[in-house]
């Protein structure tokens, strides 16, 4: 991934999105997002659907993952984990805070981590002897909670199909066109059908003044 990408991922994740899952298989993290700005290809086939995107993360290979708390009863969630030993699943619905979720920013996290007293470590397998850090990490906030989690390996994942840079940009263009479609024609015999995701940010659209009014203005 590029670093274009990496910040568009920040933005259309965290803007609406929902922390839905942890899951950690052996050496390998996949966290879940739903309410994602990148366009959902079922919502046109699915009254019942967003138009929003799941999207799965996953971080492989001198792997770690913890949670940052203050308050016991942040983490009660964690009782719900289904698995043995150190393979487990968490099944969630935790809003993101918009803004404070970032790709490859050290800084960050440990601003991040600093607000917080406690830490659960889930997954520690960095190497002590060299101290090497993940070659990818990703920090984020969602209701009282600070996560950080990385790995040398890292993918994206759409329907079980694997994102590249091109695929992430395009589901973020359809999405965008799709949210101007929505309000444009908003309250018009054209209205297209309910969408919560594009509910949650209202579009505000201005009706242009005539030209005479322009020059009057001048």
């Amino acid at each position: 991934m590029n670093k274009k990408t990496y910040n568009l991922l920040e933005d259309v994740i965290s803007a609406s999105g929902r922390w839905t899952a942890l899951e950690v298989v052996n050496d390998s993290i996949y966290i879940d997002f739903s309410d994602v700005q990148l366009y959902n290809i079922s919502y046109d086939n699915d009254s019942n659907l967003s138009s929003g995107c799941e999207i799965s993360i996953r971080f492989a290979e001198n792997s770690l993952f913890s949670i940052f708390y203050n308050n016991d009863e942040d983490i009660e969630f964690i009782k719900e984990a289904k698995g043995l030993d150190n393979n487990f699943l968490i099944e969630l619905n935790k809003k993101l805070d918009e803004g404070q979720f970032k790709f490859q920013n050290i800084d960050f996290s440990n601003k991040l981590c600093e607000n917080f007293q406690n830490e659960l470590v889930f997954l520690d397998n960095i190497n002590d002897s060299n101290m090497e850090f993940p070659d990818f990490i990703l920090s984020f906030s969602c209701e009282n909670l600070a996560i950080c989690i990385g790995g040398d390996s890292l993918n994206f994942f759409n329907n079980f199909e694997s994102l590249n840079d091109n695929d992430i940009l395009e589901l973020s263009n359809q999405w965008s066109r799709h949210y101007l479609d929505y309000w444009v024609k908003k309250g018009s015999k054209k209205q297209l059908k309910e969408d919560d995701l594009c509910e949650l940010s209202p579009l505000e659209i201005k009706k242009p003044k005539s030209f005479l009014n322009r020059i009057k203005n001048i």
